[in-house]
């Protein structure tokens, strides 16, 4: 009977510490899951962010060179040279932006501000340009002022940029783009729409990750596909959600 009882604590004990160790296992792991998970998200930026400044790199070095095997071809080289050194510049910025907000150093210059005159500006600063692409673009706002807002007026407007480039990069000629506000159930939505090329629904789940860029526009030079993950950042700092659906029709 001692022996039995000795047998069954001896079970017990095992039993506890198998116990132990499954749920501090589980504890640990799910400790370490951000850590490693920022670690590789972090590891797949630093490549994207390499692979991008690869190309302009190889156009200024080609171009370099052949400026001095080609002299008097020197001004088209250094116009060559001139772009791709935009090119980058506009990529560090973009970098510094998406970099200042993981660390939580980004810091907005707010105000109250009427989202009224701020799509207005912006429309009008976007109507010429949509009608040398052939495409029209309208506003819509509500016949009520809306509400005055809390934020930063430069980034607002810049969150609003990048998703009308987005738009007009992805519109045929013909197409019409919407800049469009109103209030619901105490929110005040902003949107711009659409009824460009679409997404197929396999990268929807992406459009906010970082350098993502659909198949047919990786030869794009002008975008490294950070547009549209610095815009969610902003909105985000804003105490805002930035989503997306499918135009109807």
């Amino acid at each position: 009977r001692d022996s039995r009882q000795a047998f069954i604590y001896f079970g017990i004990d095992i039993f506890g510490v198998l116990a132990l160790y499954l749920v501090s296992k589980l504890l640990i792991d799910r400790t370490l899951y951000p850590v490693e998970e920022s670690r590789r998200k972090q590891t797949e930026f630093i490549a994207a962010a390499s692979h991008e400044l690869k190309s302009p790199l190889t156009v200024i070095r080609t171009s370099a060179s052949a400026i001095l095997k080609i002299p008097e071809k020197t001004s088209i080289y250094t116009y060559n040279i001139e772009n791709e050194c935009k090119r980058m510049a506009r990529l560090i910025d973009d970098l510094l932006i998406l970099s200042s907000t993981d660390v939580k150093q980004w810091s907005l210059k707010s105000s109250t501000l009427e989202l009224d005159t701020i799509l207005i500006d912006i429309f009008e600063g976007y109507e010429q340009i949509c009608k040398n692409n052939g495409i029209t673009l309208e506003i819509a706002l509500p016949d009520e002022v809306l509400p005055k807002i809390y934020g930063d007026s430069m980034r607002l407007k810049q969150v609003l940029t990048i998703l009308l480039d987005n738009a007009l990069g992805h519109s045929k000629t013909k197409d019409k783009l919407t800049l469009k506000a109103y209030t619901k159930r105490n929110y005040i939505y902003s949107e711009v729409i659409d009824y460009g090329i679409g997404i197929p629904d396999e990268g929807k789940e992406h459009i906010f990750d970082r350098f993502f860029r659909m198949d047919n526009s990786r030869n794009d030079k002008e975008h490294f596909g950070l547009g549209l993950s610095i815009a969610k950042e902003l909105v985000m700092l804003h105490g805002g959600t930035l989503t997306f659906e499918d135009t109807e029709g």
